[in-house]
């Protein structure tokens, strides 16, 4: 199983207490069925499953493939909404869509084996981007290593968006991208959680929500996983991570 995979992942760091997670369901799925979808081969049994699934969650809701969301497209991927994409033939749309993204990405590995339904979460949303009109949030991006935090970036930098809603666009961006003491405390603390219970190389994301809570909203083999630039912690550039965990003070 591809390690990238909810399926892998998700089940590790679940029960974990203190760290607010969304409500979360995943419905396996045979790997044809991907295939079935983008030949177009009518309504499948699956959708009724995923109609259930979606019952008891409520709407709006966060839809995925075990691999990712597709989330620059948000409105015809991610986010479901009844009013937004009404009927069964709506939510066939998202199903479509997503499963396309993931089995054309070069960073995931190349199968679809299961549908992830996740209770919305209202995030701390300053404008949209993209072409899906997607809400950008604050979020970090953790790095963390067999229970050592390696480094932690914010995720939206500016040259990461394109077609902002609002003019004022980069001073909102400034504004959400400062780390404060408090924060990187706080996400250092559920980083090292996470990687207390999963062995490797991980990148940790985390969104702010409305209601000021950090979520844990994903993750991704470290190596797969975007850093800044000018990161000394990028492994493309092939650093000797031996030196930086040498000079690690932090316990586990």
């Amino acid at each position: 199983m591809d390690k990238n995979s909810m399926l892998f992942w998700y089940p590790l760091i679940k029960n974990l207490p203190i760290i607010p997670q969304p409500e979360t369901i995943i419905v396996e799925v045979d790997p044809k069925f991907a295939y079935d979808v983008i030949d177009g081969k009518g309504m499948y049994p699956e959708m009724g499953r995923f109609v259930q699934t979606i019952g008891k969650l409520g709407l709006p809701v966060f839809i995925r493939t075990d691999q990712m969301s597709g989330k620059h497209d948000w409105k015809k991927t991610c986010y479901f909404d009844a009013s937004l994409t009404p009927s069964h033939t709506g939510l066939l749309g998202h199903i479509y869509r997503l499963t396309e993204a993931t089995l054309g990405c070069d960073v995931v590995g190349k199968s679809v084996n299961a549908f992830v339904f996740r209770k919305y979460i209202p995030m701390d949303s300053k404008y949209t981007a993209f072409w899906g009109e997607m809400p950008v949030n604050p979020e970090r991006r953790y790095f963390v290593e067999n229970g050592f935090l390696v480094c932690h970036h914010p995720y939206w930098t500016k040259d990461a968006i394109q077609r902002p809603s609002v003019e004022n666009w980069e001073e909102l961006s400034e504004e959400m991208n400062k780390e404060t003491e408090e924060e990187i405390a706080l996400l250092s603390r559920y980083a090292r959680l996470v990687s207390n219970s999963i062995e490797g190389f991980w990148s940790v994301d985390f969104c702010k929500a409305k209601d000021g809570r950090w979520i844990l909203i994903d993750m991704a083999l470290g190596e797969n996983s975007w850093h800044p630039e000018d990161c000394p912690y990028n492994r493309t550039k092939k650093i000797d991570y031996l030196q930086h965990f040498a000079k690690k003070t932090e316990t586990k």
